[in-house]
């Protein structure tokens, strides 16, 4: 069975089991939902948070109404890996996307060579596109989908979604969202064309709002700026915490269009952050010890999922959960069983998120070479376990232990001290990399 056949078997499975459950239920019944994804935000840097100058109110609004984890992880600290992470339910060492882009041919450059480029970027892709993304799964059981803001692995009508922003073409500029690169920026017309078209047909809808905030350039309006310079430390933090508002309106323009469509009540949202972002204090549009990093600045991010009408809200501080979680609870939100592939837990069942209460990350190279995707250490920069409040980074060639409830920001290495605890948090990675095996290597 070729590697087409494959994927062509396991989305008819999962859509007649999705067929199955959804017959139970009317398609005016089904939810819609938003996925709001922050791209390059600190864990701490919102008004729900604590943040003591950042202006968050209509997040502060979705998180205080829901189930809200403050211990979240990304899968890895680099967007490329970590989205596809979240579209797919596994792991970076699974999909094969490990970096942003592949190591190019000698003499050749990603910006320079097009050609070149786009056929190592599709040679990237083919990996993930074995996969089956959470998005195909709604898709084939009558949703409509919309793709905005970042999308790296080509075209994402090619991945489960009915409506794209982005075209992912390298030849005209594609690489991580092109066009999609607008919303929350420029625009938010394709949002509201969207909800139009769904509700002319009678469809339930799924949006990908990968908005490129508050991600760099940190160029937010004038209006916003002015607020935070008389308030920041210094330039390049005031102009990053002004786009940090600035991401939070386009959150709030989506709430007030579903409640102008009377929607709000029947769309679940849910969100969580692709990377840390810890602002150097000294240059704009650059972080320090945060993305890239396995550190708590690079790799946590809150997490939270809201539907007033029917999830109970909770701030959960201690307990532990993951992006890996994302793509099985939306799915199970809309009445779909997730793919046996998909390892993560349901979110709304904080119960069963407290047994597991552990968390795995991947720190990769950005570039990746792919004639090596087979030797998941080739280009490994760290494998990381949060266990309870115990973390142990695993770089290649050391190994460092944190105690999170005293040092949250990872800070003072306790390795030396405590080689029984290194041993067994050790052995839990080495497990987790042996049960989850690249799952599409030739």
């Amino acid at each position: 069975m070729n590697k087409h056949m494959r994927k062509k078997f396991r989305l008819n499975v999962l859509l007649l089991a999705g067929l199955f459950i959804a017959s139970i239920v009317s398609a005016v019944d089904r939810p819609n939902v938003v996925f709001i994804l922050s791209d390059d935000q600190g864990w701490n840097d919102y008004g729900f948070m604590g943040h003591e100058h950042i202006k968050t109110p209509h997040l502060d609004k979705l998180a205080g109404e829901g189930m809200l984890y403050e211990r979240g992880y990304v899968t890895a600290p680099l967007c490329r890996p970590s989205l596809a992470s979240l579209a797919t339910g596994l792991y970076p060492h699974e999909t094969g996307i490990r970096g942003n882009d592949p190591v190019m041919p000698k003499g050749t450059h990603k910006f320079k060579n097009k050609e070149e480029f786009a056929r190592m970027r599709s040679l990237m892709t083919a990996p993930f596109s074995e996969c089956v993304t959470f998005i195909e799964a709604l898709r084939d059981n009558g949703y409509l989908t919309l793709q905005t803001g970042k999308w790296w692995e080509e075209n994402p009508l090619d991945h489960g979604f009915t409506d794209a922003m982005t075209h992912g073409d390298a030849r005209r500029g594609g690489r991580h969202g092109d066009k999609g690169l607008e919303i929350g920026r420029t625009t938010m017309q394709p949002f509201y064309d969207f909800v139009d078209k769904a509700q002319s047909q009678g469809k339930p809808f799924f949006m990908w709002y990968g908005v490129y905030l508050p991600h760099f350039p940190h160029n937010a309006p004038n209006r916003l700026l002015k607020k935070y310079m008389d308030i920041a430390p210094d330039e390049p933090t005031a102009r990053y915490w002004a786009n940090v508002e600035w991401f939070d309106e386009g959150c709030g323009q989506i709430m007030q269009h579903l409640k102008e469509k009377g929607l709000y009540e029947n769309t679940i949202f849910v969100f969580t952050c692709d990377n840390g972002w810890v602002q150097n204090p000294k240059k704009t549009n650059r972080s320090v010890r945060s993305k890239r990093e396995p550190t708590e600045g690079g790799i946590r991010t809150p997490i939270f999922i809201t539907h007033e009408p029917s999830i109970k809200p909770i701030r959960d501080r201690e307990t532990l959960a993951s992006n890996i979680d994302v793509a099985p609870t939306i799915l199970r939100i809309c009445g779909i069983e997730p793919p046996a592939v998909m390892q993560g837990l349901d979110l709304r069942d904080p119960d069963q998120l407290k047994k597991r209460n552990r968390v795995f990350v991947d720190v990769y190279d950005h570039d990746s070479d792919l004639s090596q995707l087979d030797d998941l250490k080739h280009g490994l920069k760290a494998w990381v376990v949060i266990d309870g409040w115990d973390k142990l980074t695993m770089w290649r060639t050391r190994k460092e232990l944190f105690n999170l409830e005293n040092d949250a920001d990872d800070r003072v290495n306790l390795a030396s001290n405590n080689s029984a605890k290194v041993n067994k948090l050790s052995n839990l990675i080495d497990q987790w990399v042996k049960e989850t095996p690249m799952l599409v290597s030739e």
